[in-house]
Parts: structure tokens; sequence; C-alpha cells
């Protein structure tokens, strides 16, 4: 189940476990409409799909596409930022190799150190980037289908 306004995608059978929908004293029959709360915005969610609950999911999964776009940007934003300092540390530490002492690495010099520091900054900013771009590219393949089945009038709610 989708909220119409966030576009967020909500378990219903998670809720329920939780906490039920219907108060214990309602009787439950074919016309008993079941709604939800989103977590995320608030509004209503509800089973069924008029044609304005159409437009409105049509609006957040677009607004979610484009939440994914950001995502795989920032991604590979940190992962070319992570690409270029990985190659300045390996960089460092080649020069940390001093020919004075027989091509062995000095430990105790400025240029392993700044080695140091920019492998641990730069596989940080690759993982980062690397989640940032599986969420991004995730996202945009899951809303582009629900767009998909809107537009082939195949979701059912």
């Amino acid at each position: 189940m989708y909220c119409y306004h966030c576009g967020l995608k909500i378990d219903e059978h998670k809720i329920e476990m939780d906490r039920s929908s219907i108060d214990v004293d309602t009787e439950i029959n074919s016309q008993t409409v079941i709604q939800y709360i989103c977590p995320r915005c608030g509004h209503l969610i509800h089973e069924g799909f008029s044609s304005e609950d159409e437009k409105e999911l049509s609006v957040a999964s677009h607004a979610q596409i484009q939440r994914g776009n950001n995502s795989f940007a920032n991604g590979m934003c940190l992962n070319s930022i992570g690409l270029i300092l990985l190659v300045i540390s390996i960089i460092f530490f080649v020069l940390a190799h001093k020919p004075a002492k027989g091509r062995a690495l000095v430990l105790n010099c400025p240029e392993f150190y700044i080695s140091l520091a920019l492998i641990i900054i730069s596989v940080i900013l690759l993982g980062f980037g690397i989640y940032q771009t599986i969420v991004g590219i995730l996202k945009k393949r899951h809303y582009s289908k629900l767009l998909k089945d809107i537009n082939n009038k195949t979701f059912v709610q």
C-alpha cells in the first residue's frame, strides 16, 4: 500500500501486527473501510483508487524519482572524490618508500601519515558513495515501475 501524498510504501501487515486499525467492537463486513495513517506525512491512506488519488500518487512518485536522482548524483560525487583521494594517497604511500633507506617504507615520515589519513577518508567517502548510489538506483527503479503501472492502469492499492 502506498501513501498517496508522499509515495511511501507501507506494509499494512506490519501495522496490523503492532495494533489493529479497526476497533474490537466494530463488526467487519465487505463495507468496512480500512484506513491507515502514513508514518512519514500523517495523511490517511485507504484502499481503493480514485482519479484524484492517481494524480496525487503520480506526483509523489515523480518526487521520489527526483530524490533518487539526487541520491544517485550525490553518491557518484562522493565516489569521484573518494577515488581521487585514493589515488593521491597511493602517490603519498609510494613517496613514503625512501630511496635513501633502500626503498624501504619509512613509518615516521609525513608522507606515510598523509597517505594513511587520505586512505581512511577515501574509504569512508567510497562507502557512503556506494551506499547513496545504490539507494538512488533502487529508488528510481522502484518508482519508475510504479509510474508505469499507474500509466498502464494496472496499479491496484
